[in-house]
């Protein structure tokens, strides 16, 4: 391959793993004869190898649309402490037992003990032990349920940062709130359960009862298939949903830290050894929302262009005033202020389940009982929709609406700055995006096709 790929690897305050990767870099820079850098983030989904395994498929498609481009492209790859869990876990839905099932104690037992690796400290494998001697009987006694939400609220407020709680995602907290009533409202199913012709029993709705929100019809078509639509109810239920929203509310603060922190940091350190070399992020996932906060970062940078591929923060989160009352996402400075000189480009697909699905559990916490059921939950318009799921929204006179082109296909990134690329032909999943197709997008951007 000759698009080099250096790695650099931060942990989960934003410190530099092994200062030797930074100076590998700047001495590479200092050789010269490059004209472009491509700085690479996974998201929650991928453990090290996996992210490694990412970036290089991804690259391999870029050295394929750039040609003898690339062989002047210099790639950094970020890792940083995500927690892998499957799709199935992180959303909503997912990997939930109910009602008398005898594993569902031991299951959520399991992710307990798991989550200890989340959070790495001895205060919290302590909370952490305690919320699992409350497991048995959880599903009837008022008093656990209680002592259950405080434990994980108290946990979370030690471990998230005040600072990226922003009305754009929810600015409710697990703590505080009465325990039993949260675990009730989070035992709701996501999708409404109907009868469906055929089927003998209920299943998901499609997707006119939902709203029209592509991921959910996919995940209550899943869930008739399965027959899964009859039993992710009950408080156990409600307590993997938690669970996954702790999870997804830690991964969702580490990226923003590990970007503003650790990678602006880094690039603002670097980037006086590259004149001249155009700059281009890429972040995937919650990567998508690590590069966006190394963009927003305190220090300016030079970048040329952004990919956010199926990016896991708020449809909002660019956006000025998004809801008429004067209110801005949480990155609306990346546009207001223009910190990215190029096109910014977001892929997203209706069948990305992970991020098209995580925001019923925001809505929830924020107390909407009726959140995964009420027409329009998780589109264009909801408040709490995803970036993967709808692209940026609310992006006044400044956005265009593109499909996602085969390799070779017609592109115009200009006249506007941000350019959401419609991929539901092409990208299959959430973590479908190390593609030819997303690859040529950001060769387009770079001027190198």
């Amino acid at each position: 391959m000759s698009i080099s790929l250096m790695e650099v690897q931060f942990d989960k305050r934003a410190q530099l793993v092994n200062a030797a990767e930074e100076q590998a870099i700047t001495s590479r820079l200092d050789a010269g004869g490059l004209d472009h850098v491509v700085v690479m983030s996974h998201g929650w989904n991928n453990d090290m190898d996996e992210a490694r395994t990412l970036y290089r498929e991804f690259l391999r498609h870029l050295e394929t649309n750039a040609g003898a481009a690339a062989s002047r492209m210099l790639a950094i790859g970020v890792l940083w402490p995500s927690k892998r869990f499957a799709d199935a876990e992180l959303i909503p839905g997912g990997a939930a037992s109910a009602g008398d099932d005898p594993n569902a104690d031991r299951a959520l037992i399991a992710r307990l003990q798991d989550l200890k690796s989340l959070f790495g400290d001895d205060d919290a494998d302590a909370a952490l032990g305690q919320m699992m001697t409350l497991v048995p009987g959880l599903s009837t006694d008022t008093g656990k349920q209680k002592q259950f939400v405080r434990l994980l609220g108290g946990l979370l407020d030690r471990h998230l940062d005040e600072a990226q709680r922003t009305s754009d995602e929810g600015q409710a907290k697990i703590s505080g709130q009465d325990g039993d009533d949260l675990l009730r409202r989070f035992s709701l199913p996501i999708v409404p359960r109907v009868s469906v012709a055929g089927t003998g029993g209920a299943a998901g709705a499609g997707a006119g009862g939902l709203g029209g929100n592509p991921a959910l019809a996919a995940a209550a078509n899943q869930a008739a298939a399965a027959g899964i639509g009859d039993f992710l109810t009950g408080i156990r239920a409600g307590a993997f949903r938690l669970l996954n929203l702790a999870t997804y509310q830690t991964m969702k603060d580490r990226a923003g830290i590990v970007g503003k922190s650790g990678v602006n940091s880094l690039l603002s350190r670097i980037q006086p050894h590259a004149a001249g070399v155009a700059f281009h992020l890429v972040g995937h996932s919650f990567g998508g929302r690590l590069v966006t906060a190394t963009v927003d970062g305190p220090n300016a940078l030079r970048v040329k262009s952004m990919l956010l591929l199926q990016a896991a923060y708020s449809h909002n989160g660019l956006a000025t005033n998004f809801d008429n009352r004067g209110t801005n996402g949480f990155f609306h400075a990346v546009l207001t202020n223009h910190k990215v000189d190029g096109p910014i480009l977001i892929t997203h697909s209706k069948h990305d389940r992970a991020v098209g699905l995580a925001y019923p559990m925001a809505s929830r916490l924020n107390g909407d009982n009726a959140a995964g059921i009420a027409a329009g939950f998780g589109d264009k318009n909801d408040q709490f929709g995803g970036m993967g799921a709808n692209g940026a929204q609310h992006v006044v006179n400044d956005s265009a609406e593109l499909f996602l082109q085969l390799v070779n296909g017609p592109y115009d990134f200009t006249g506007k700055r941000v350019f959401n690329l419609n991929g539901d032909d092409i990208i299959t999943s959430h973590g479908d995006v190390a593609r030819p197709e997303t690859a040529y997008a950001l060769a387009k951007a770079m001027g190198v096709v």
